[in-house]
């Protein structure tokens, strides 16, 4: 039987991985399934960076091409692929709505901040049977929205979990802003000379979702610009700026202690996200909220 899981950007693949890591991988599955179980990576590379793990963990790799969904929409209607991962069906095409719709078995995978959104962006609850396996990673799990419930939740653990050692600035850190560039941050221009200098950008992956115009006069040296931003988070001793992304997380949870995080949410950000965000601000006098 074949198992194909759908990766768009890095978060779903970090949920995919550590479903493939469990003992029991089959364990979400609605009926028993006779082994042995393909398992085939079906990615869209351009927000994708593979490790090795994962060339272990799926030997079998494709790129979503027509060629390749018409191939697998065939392997379905003969009954070989006994259960599709994958993290949402917006902006799908046909092939892949069509195979989902007659796979016996779906399990959706974690796409960041929707499980604390009350109207979810990437999916619509509605649309899927009460029970459905619902993979998500548990940093704000008691402010999850109530929709959830509506799904079999298979927790991942914590995204985002701090290393030892990480109370205190790294010794001869620099001070400074860090600026993640997310939805939100645009706000500031009003008030742009108010953030400490040097400024350092990290841009949006994705180009036409970049928020903030101004150049930054620090950017990192050397092998420094290829550090994740987790890395560059916990290593920041300076004011950390970010609007609405799943870096406000990583902020929250890495960051030194006492470094402030001024987070900067966008006026359309759902209600639900604001609360949580309020109320996360409200326990740490370091974090403040536009």
């Amino acid at each position: 039987m074949i198992r194909l899981t759908f990766v768009f950007n890095g978060i779903h693949l970090e949920a995919a991985r550590r479903l493939r890591r469990r003992a029991a991988p089959d364990s979400s599955s609605r009926r028993h399934w006779p082994m042995p179980v393909l398992q085939v990576l079906v990615l869209e590379g351009s927000r994708l960076c593979l490790e090795r793990e994962d060339r272990q963990l799926w030997p079998l790799r494709l790129r979503i091409q027509p060629a390749v969904m018409a191939v697998l929409a065939l392997l379905t209607t003969l009954g070989l692929v006994g259960e599709v991962r994958l993290p949402h069906l917006r902006g799908a095409g046909r092939a892949l709505r069509w195979l989902v719709r007659r796979c016996p078995c779906l399990l959706l995978l974690d796409d960041g901040l929707d499980q604390y959104r009350g109207q979810p962006r990437a999916l619509d609850p509605g649309r899927f049977p009460p029970g459905t396996p619902l993979a998500l990673f548990s940093d704000q799990r008691e402010s999850r929205a109530p929709w959830c419930e509506r799904f079999h939740v298979l927790e991942l653990g914590p995204l985002y979990r701090a290393a030892p050692g990480a109370d205190a600035p790294p010794p001869g850190a620099q001070p400074g802003s860090l600026i993640v560039d997310s939805p939100g941050v645009e706000q500031l221009m009003a008030r742009v000379e108010q953030l400490p200098r040097p400024w350092q950008l990290v841009p949006h992956p994705v180009r036409s979702k970049r928020s903030w115009p101004l150049p930054c006069e620090a950017t990192p040296a050397g092998s420094e610009v290829q550090i994740a931003l987790e890395q560059r988070i916990a290593r920041f001793s300076g004011l950390i700026v970010v609007g609405e992304s799943m870096a406000l997380l990583a902020a929250l949870a890495l960051r030194p202690a006492g470094s402030p995080l001024l987070v900067t949410l966008p006026a359309s950000s759902d209600p639900h996200l604001r609360a949580l965000v309020t109320r996360l601000a409200s326990r740490d006098p370091a974090v403040s909220l536009v």
